[in-house]
């Protein structure tokens, strides 16, 4: 349950900031990225200048991280529509996997069925950002805020039933009156 709930709590960020920022976060989220990339890519290069007398291979693929990073850091717009469909990908992603979750809780316990509502629209909510990643409105970050914060609030309400059903279902059974039946 605690991976659930911090998965939520970022989930949940995620969709305020995208709610609160508009345009400019996904613009933002990609200048991140790029500023996460070039860091390993940096340290990597400068420990190969400083150690050149060892003559080891030089680090290619940090050089390339760090200059993509750099790219991302210079020139976000570049990155913004490919982003678009990722989040949106990972909206069915979460839309998906909580519908399955739910179906599989259904075959232990009795799931009631506005449970799957909230699922389905997220999954709806990453369908149309994955056709619509261009829009020029703000709709799809609000959207794509909206749904990251339904993920979360879905997540935590089937995080805390389930541990419910699991407190419960640890109890043990009492009974009051029995009979042995045999030879």
């Amino acid at each position: 349950m605690n991976v659930q709930i911090v998965r939520s709590i970022s989930v949940l960020l995620m969709g305020v900031l995208f709610l609160v920022l508009g345009d400019s976060a996904l613009s933002i989220l990609v200048i991140a990225v790029g500023a996460l990339l070039m860091l390993p890519g940096l340290v990597s290069l400068v420990s190969y200048i400083r150690h050149m007398a060892q003559r080891r291979m030089f680090p290619l693929a940090a050089l390339g991280s760090f200059i993509l990073g750099l790219w991302m850091v210079v020139a976000p717009a570049v990155f913004v529509g490919f982003f678009m469909y990722v989040i949106g990908g990972v909206l069915v992603a979460l839309g998906i996997y909580q519908l399955a979750g739910l179906s599989v809780s259904s075959r232990v316990v009795p799931v009631a069925w506005p449970l799957y509502v909230l699922p389905g629209i997220v999954l709806l909510l990453g369908i149309f950002v994955l056709f619509n990643p261009f829009e020029a409105a703000a709709l799809p970050f609000i959207l794509m805020g909206i749904g990251c914060i339904i993920s979360a609030l879905n997540d935590v309400i089937a995080a805390v039933r389930t541990a419910k059903q699991h407190k419960y279902a640890k109890r043990p059974i009492e009974i009051e009156d029995a009979e042995v039946v045999g030879p």
